[in-house]
């Protein structure tokens, strides 16, 4: 099963620019945020050859613009889809996604199956701008171990990595998305890369909110183990 980068940001540029936030697709029927753009977004795929009409589940990390901005433009292509958020999302953000589509939301709370070997982690709670924030990760079970994709890691990496080992019960062959260390000191992120090691996190792509000086430590670290992001890369 690929899991394919459609859209990335992660450039002060095009945050100025309100071009943020990333998008995965799992298989060929679950999506994994909306990037901020639904024009990109809808671009990429067809760049990437993805149908969007055969997208059945979207999975929503957290209720920030980044990640769920494009999600409009994708729900007018194809409404029938089901939206998975965190429990704790506000209600007028289902409100406005129902009125506007009439689609499926789906609150998450617990570990749940979205479709054969694909799970949300469950909603996880953390604090991000002295207020609390509700975050999910999409987990791939690959039989022996579990590939994870993280959206913001407001929660934080740490955290959200041993939620997922404790949850799930095996170890991570690969951690992929922001890790948003974009605004930490130095050393703060060497802290967090040897945490990610001790926890024995296989393989690494970091991107979106992660930030460049991390990005670099990461590489220096995991090597050859560190995967670089680009849009289209299948992992």
């Amino acid at each position: 099963m690929n899991i394919v980068l459609v859209a990335e940001a992660s450039t002060k540029l095009q945050r100025a620019f309100k071009i943020w936030g990333l998008s995965f697709l799992v298989g060929v029927n679950v999506l994994f945020d909306a990037f901020s753009s639904g024009r990109i977004l809808l671009r990429n795929m067809k760049r990437l050859h993805i149908d969007p009409s055969k997208i059945e589940h979207v999975v929503l990390s957290h209720e920030h613009w980044d990640h769920v901005g494009g999600l409009g433009e994708l729900l007018k292509t194809n409404p029938n889809v089901k939206v998975y958020i965190c429990e704790g999302f506000s209600q007028s953000f289902e409100d406005a996604l129902k009125d506007r589509f009439s689609v499926e939301v789906i609150r998450v709370r617990d570990p749940l199956r979205i479709a054969p070997s694909i799970h949300s982690s469950g909603q996880i709670e953390g604090r991000y701008n002295d207020r609390t924030i509700f975050e999910q990760c999409l987990v791939v079970d690959r039989g022996e171990f579990v590939d994870v994709l993280v959206g913001c890691c407001h929660p934080g990496v740490i955290k959200m990595v041993q939620t997922v080992l404790e949850r799930f019960g095996k170890p991570i062959g690969l951690l992929a998305g922001g890790l948003h260390l974009l605004d930490k000191e130095t050393s703060e992120i060497s802290r967090i890369v040897d945490e990610i090691e001790r926890l024995n996190v296989k393989r690494i792509m970091p991107c979106h909110c992660t930030g460049r000086e991390a990005v670099e430590i990461f590489r220096k670290r995991f090597q050859d183990r560190l995967i670089p992001a680009r849009v289209g890369i299948e992992l």
